[in-house]
């Protein structure tokens, strides 16, 4: 028995996982170069009963940066 896999599927399993960078075309203010960067998201220090089951999760966001300044994409 042959197994058919098609385009689609090939496709689907070579997808990244996550977020991919925003454009940052245009967003900060004709500063140069504008580039988008990872930054920490900012979280309460009031950890919830969940805290050690995800102790190393560490939520992460997407800014555009120019020189020392963040701009939102």
């Amino acid at each position: 028995m042959k197994e058919v896999v098609s385009d689609q599927d090939i496709e689907i399993n070579n997808s990244e996982i996550g977020s991919s960078p925003p454009s940052c075309e245009h967003k900060c203010y004709g500063c140069s170069p504008c580039e988008a960067i990872q930054v920490p998201s900012t979280t309460s220090s009031r950890r919830s009963h969940l805290g050690l089951q995800y102790a190393n999760y560490e939520p992460e966001s997407w800014k555009c940066k120019c020189g020392p300044s963040l701009y939102s994409p």
